[in-house]
This record gives C-alpha cells, structure tokens and sequence, in this order.
C-alpha cells in the first residue's frame, strides 16, 4: 500500500492540456530546491549541446507521461500532432526509439511514425534494425517484417511467458471486475492493473488481489507505475537492458563519440537512467512536476517541456 502511494503522488487539479498541476508557495520552494539536483534540461540545454559536440546523439523517449499526458483512460492517452511532428523531426536527424510499457502494437498505433524504434512491454518485445551480429547472437531475435514491409529484428526474451501472461490477465480481469474504476491492460508481455479511477479505500483490496492471484506464479512479480500495478515475467531484462540492446542494433554500444539522451516519468525508467549514468553513455532526464529521487541527470516538468525541449535537438 505505501508503494502504490509514494508511486501515485497527489497532484491538485490539472489546468492544461498537458496536465501541468498548480503549485502552492511551498511546493514551488520544494521544487526549485530539487531543481538544485536535477537541472531543467530546457535551462541547461546549451550545456548538454557542448557536451554533445563531436558525438552522434541517440535518442529514447518513454510514452506515457512523456510523450502524452496521463489521463484517467489509458486507451485515450493520445500525444499531440505538435508532439508528433518534433518526434518525426528528431527522428530525420537522430536515431529514436520508444520503450514503454505499453505492449509493442498499441504504442506503435499511439505514436504512428515508421522512422522510430519501438520496445514495448518494457522493453521485451523490441523491433530494432537488422544487424547480422545481433540475430545471430540472441536466440529469442528473429528476423521479420514491419507494417511497411522493411525486415526488422524482433527480441522478445521473454516470450516464453507469454501462455502465462495471458492466464494472469484473465485471472485479473475477472477478479476486479467488481471494483469500480479498476482497468486491468494486457501489454503482451505483462499485465497493467490501474487504479487512478479507484476510490484509494480500495487500492489495497487490489493489492490483495494481485497478491493471491501471483501466489500460483513464482515466475512473475509486481513492479509499481503511476498509479498501476505492473505484473512482469521474473527475467533479467528491463528498460535499461532494452536501451543497451538497441545500442548494440544500431552498432553504437562501443564507441566514445556517442551521447545517449533518455526521457522518461516512469519508475521504470530509472533502469534506463541508471545505464547511462553508471556507464557515463548520456544522460536520463527524468519528467516530474514533483521532487523524487532518481538516477537521472536532468529534468523537465511535464510534456509541454519535453515538447519544447525535442524542438530545441533540431533548431
């Protein structure tokens, strides 16, 4: 229960369309003292372009809470034709993936744009370029198609899982169908359980819930989002290993003169910050209207600022 509250904080009223919150005179001094830590990207971005000089930029932006703003119905949560276009015009300049938690489908249907890579379900089911070295070295990559027809490189290490994923949901599913505001997702390689519409007096009966249910299945764990449980196979394998594979896609993984800049809101996106961090590649700026600790370098406050900010790559 203290985990999906620290994982949900409370915000006030949303007043625009990318649901910037308001903030009182102590959450503006809380914040601006956490700026201190963890610079705006926005503020400090002639000092990352200083960095950047000489290297080749490589770019991976979370979905959710990044590209769009979190809304009540995760099926709705649609990125602007402004968002659109600034990720297409990064796309033209450097190469760009998206890694979500959502499954691989939805957030490409979400986005729309074939000059992207895409890592869905957290980064298990990844559609990369094709490189030789890399088909051959993975036994769960194969060789495919895009909806473009253009041969692509599909990992899905966790494919094994996923008779399981698909039992899990079910379950789920028809053991929350009584809570009311309860949304339980399949992304493919695991399930997400929302409660932003659930009255919080429930959100520990969904727990429970969750709880029972994974007792049967040793081989799978709970990791906390925005206000959603995430059902994952137990695999050695996350965002931060998604971004190391498609380094290694794009034949960038061991070269001195490359910059990686990730973007993300999520708790699931430290793995990937952390990766950059402990590996000294670039730089996570984490997207948070409110102070929390983090593995990244820089922030921004919410999409309208992430907007702002994939604009500036390309002036």
């Amino acid at each position: 229960m203290d985990a999906m509250k620290s994982s949900s904080p409370t915000h006030k009223k949303k007043t625009n369309a990318f649901n910037t919150e308001p903030a009182s005179t102590d959450t503006d001094v809380t914040y601006l003292t956490w700026l201190l830590k963890y610079p705006s990207a926005l503020k400090s971005f002639e000092q990352i372009m200083d960095y950047a000089k000489g290297k080749r930029i490589a770019l991976f932006l979370d979905y959710d809470g990044t590209l769009s703003p979190i809304v009540d119905n995760p099926d709705r949560a649609f990125m602007s034709d402004s968002m659109r276009a600034a990720v297409r015009n990064v796309a033209k300049v450097f190469p760009t993936a998206i890694i979500s938690g959502r499954s691989l489908d939805k957030v490409y249907n979400f986005v729309g744009l074939t000059e992207l890579y895409y890592a869905g379900s957290h980064g298990m089911d990844i559609m990369g370029p094709v490189r030789h070295s890399i088909s051959d070295g993975h036994q769960d990559c194969i060789r495919s198609t895009d909806k473009q027809g253009k041969e692509v490189n599909l990992f899905q290490p966790a494919s094994e899982f996923l008779p399981t994923i698909h039992e899990v949901f079910r379950s789920l599913v028809r053991c929350t169908q009584e809570i009311k505001g309860a949304e339980v997702e399949n992304n493919k390689f695991c399930v997400s359980v929302h409660y932003r519409n659930v009255d919080e007096k429930h959100w520990k009966t969904i727990a429970q819930l969750v709880d029972d249910i994974l007792k049967d299945y040793p081989r799978l764990r709970v990791t906390h989002g925005r206000k959603v449980l995430e059902v994952r196979p137990v695999i050695d394998w996350d965002k931060g290993k998604a971004v190391e594979f498609l380094l290694e896609s794009l034949g960038l993984s061991n070269s001195d003169d490359v910059l990686s800049i990730y973007v993300g809101d999520d708790r699931t996106d430290e793995d990937a910050f952390k990766v950059l961090r402990d590996g000294k590649r670039g730089y996570g700026i984490l997207v948070s209207s409110v102070p929390k600790e983090s593995n990244a370098f820089y922030s921004l406050r919410d999409p309208s600022e992430v907007l702002e900010f994939l604009k500036s790559l390309v002036m």
